[in-house]
């Protein structure tokens, strides 16, 4: 009965793809693969049931998936892989368009290396003197805040990929991309420094989910980007005199 049931869902999926699937259903469909026999229907119920969201599901960490009952280490890790998987598909995708000529090319590159992280990572974009990638790597690996950058390791990062401009990126896990004060404060520290080797700073992009807001494109923000043409301390004060 249930390899009759199998079969059939995977031809619906190999005509109509996910169209018309549940959250529950799709949960199913992968258990599949991790659980060669048994009701996986019934187990995918209970992974609702427990973390409300196909979303939630394939988020949740490894040692609570497997306190579910009916799923085991090979279910756990194949649901934990699903969004790590996007995310190198997507990031492999985008690092085909290699010229990072625009706002919107930097977010298309960025925001896959982003996606599904639940706690702040921070990473920096090197890129040439023709606004070709040189590099992107993470500064950090989760468990830092932006207000705990170390800005001299982000400056050794540029050097040794040899940045004629960099932008700096990081995410609020489940949270809005509104800059906080800490983000303005390390993107200050990070122009005055990177400013000192000779290097541009051209924009801080945060993301959240699938948004984003660019430092840059933000008229309160966008002084800090003009070398030269406003000192941080000036920033500081023109960025928030309406919030005193």
């Amino acid at each position: 009965m249930h390899e009759g049931h199998r079969e059939r869902v995977r031809e619906k999926v190999r005509q109509n793809g996910l169209n018309g699937f549940s959250s529950h259903e799709i949960i199913e469909l992968l258990l599949f693969y991790a659980s060669p026999r048994g009701d996986t229907n019934a187990s995918a119920h209970r992974l609702m049931d427990r973390f409300g969201s196909l979303s939630a599901v394939l988020e949740a960490p490894y040692e609570e998936l497997i306190a579910v009952d009916g799923i085991g280490d090979a279910a756990a890790t194949l649901l934990g892989l699903v969004p790590e998987l996007f995310r190198k598909y997507t990031a492999d995708k985008a690092a085909k368009v290699t010229v990072m000529d625009s706002t919107d090319a930097v977010v298309a590159y960025l925001m896959p290396r982003f996606f599904g992280l639940t706690t702040e990572h921070i990473g920096l974009l090197c890129l040439d003197i023709s606004g070709r990638v040189n590099n992107f790597s993470f500064l950090s690996d989760g468990s830092l805040k932006i207000a705990q950058l170390d800005v001299r390791k982000a400056a050794q990062v540029a050097l040794r990929n040899n940045a004629e401009s960099v932008i700096l990126a990081h995410n609020h896990p489940g949270g809005l991309p509104n800059p906080s004060r800490a983000d303005l404060s390390t993107t200050q520290t990070l122009i005055k420094t990177f400013r000192a080797i000779n290097i541009r700073v051209t924009d801080h992009i945060i993301f959240s989910d699938d948004d984003y807001f660019s430092m840059s494109r933000c008229d309160r923000f966008a002084p800090l980007f003009l070398m030269g043409s406003v000192s941080t301390s000036e920033a500081r004060v023109s960025l928030y005199q309406d919030e005193t």
